[in-house]
């Protein structure tokens, strides 16, 4: 009796280390989907904001003078 209790109790012992090993996989899993989607909202703050300034660099306003520029060295030549 002792020895099939002593068996089950090893046993179980090893199914919870498993079922263990299993659960930290699923956390290092979910820390390292965390850690790549703050990742990626970093570059899209990133990739935002370039195009703030693309849209500043290419308004009429920033465009006029170039083209007045322009116009007047293309009339000089």
């Amino acid at each position: 009796m002792n020895r099939k209790l002593i068996i089950t109790i090893i046993v179980f012992s090893f199914a919870m280390l498993e079922l263990l090993a299993v659960r930290q996989g699923q956390i290092n899993a979910a820390n390292k989907m965390a850690a790549q989607h703050r990742e990626i909202e970093a570059t899209n703050e990133k990739l935002n904001k370039l195009k703030i300034q693309i849209e500043k660099a290419c308004a009429p306003s920033e465009l006029q003078p170039i083209l007045v520029q322009a116009d007047e060295l293309h009339e000089q030549q």
